[in-house]
This record gives structure tokens, C-alpha cells and sequence, in this order.
């Protein structure tokens, strides 16, 4: 369950969004917060699970902080492991 009352991942532009990939295993969003918050302010963290283990992702509070977060935290150490930061992309629904 990530930050933030009701709003959810999906209540941000895509350009807020930042995607999160190698994150240590039993990591909390909370802790994922306070790396991210390096960045800006953090409005909304979730960390996958199942099908999405060692992933999550964040919106800021602005595209800035967004753009910001992947320049200087991709390749981050996270409880030692080394986290990629990437530009959140929609996978558009293949057309009939």
C-alpha cells in the first residue's frame, strides 16, 4: 500500500510517474520514500509485488522532481542494491 489517501498511482500524469526497477527484496515503501525524497517531494510510492516483485514506482509532485529523480537517483545504491530509475511509460493497448 503506498502514500497518500485514496488517490493512487493512476490519479497522476504520466510525467509525475517514475519507474523503479531492482529494488531489494522486503523493501517498505517507506524506506523507498525516504530515497526518493532526495529527489523532491514525494506524493504517492508503491512497491510491486508477485508479478511485479523487485519493481514500484513514484509520482512527484511536479514533471521537475520527476525528471530530476531519474537524472541523479537511477543507479542508486538502495540496502545495497543498485536501483534503476526510468520515465513512466504506458504499454498501449495493441489496436485491432
Amino acid at each position: 500500500k503506498g502514500k497518500g489517501k485514496g488517490k493512487g498511482l493512476k490519479a497522476f500524469q504520466p510525467s509525475q510517474r517514475v519507474w523503479l526497477g531492482g529494488l531489494p527484496e522486503g523493501i517498505t515503501w517507506k524506506e523507498l520514500q525516504e530515497h526518493m525524497n532526495q529527489a523532491g517531494t514525494t506524493k504517492w510510492i508503491e512497491v510491486f509485488e508477485n508479478k511485479g516483485k523487485g519493481s514500484g514506482a513514484v509520482a512527484y509532485s511536479n514533471d521537475e522532481e520527476a525528471l530530476n529523480a531519474i537524472a541523479t537517483l537511477n543507479g542508486s545504491i538502495l540496502k545495497g542494491s543498485t536501483i534503476e530509475c526510468d520515465g513512466w511509460t504506458k504499454k498501449e493497448a495493441a489496436e485491432a
